[in-house]
């Protein structure tokens, strides 16, 4: 199946890849990786009309018996239901959870590749 769709540009001045004057975008990958920045970074039950959207990373970051695996199929499971366009490309999530031990915090690092293209997420932060 091709995938053919438009979506609004939202990328923001001072974002690396923003360009003045688009409005609407029309690549694919493009879309995706919005479409995947959203998700990533949008609590669940915060867009109105769409209580299970979004994955409240930060939220599973300081819960005590969340593993790496759960995270992942959440993110798998969004996918499914508001990034269907990935379905139809070969992608790969990995989860990962480190210790930053001079702040005392737990940090998760996640990159889903597809297409060549790799889109990394840090919940937390080092010093």
């Amino acid at each position: 199946m091709a995938l053919d769709f438009t979506d609004f540009y939202i990328l923001y001045q001072g974002h690396p890849k923003y360009t003045n004057g688009e409005v609407i975008e029309d690549e694919v990958i493009s879309v995706i990786v919005q479409k995947l920045e959203v998700m990533l970074f949008t609590n669940k039950g915060s867009v109105l009309g769409e209580p299970n959207f979004g994955i409240s990373l930060e939220e599973l970051l300081y819960q005590t018996r969340v593993s790496d695996t759960y995270v992942k199929n959440e993110i798998e499971n969004q996918i499914a239901v508001y990034i269907r366009e990935l379905l139809e490309i070969t992608y790969s999530v990995n989860v990962v959870f480190a210790q930053d031990p001079l702040n005392y915090q737990d940090i998760m690092f996640i990159n889903i590749k597809f297409a060549d293209y790799d889109v990394y997420a840090q919940i937390g932060k080092f010093a």
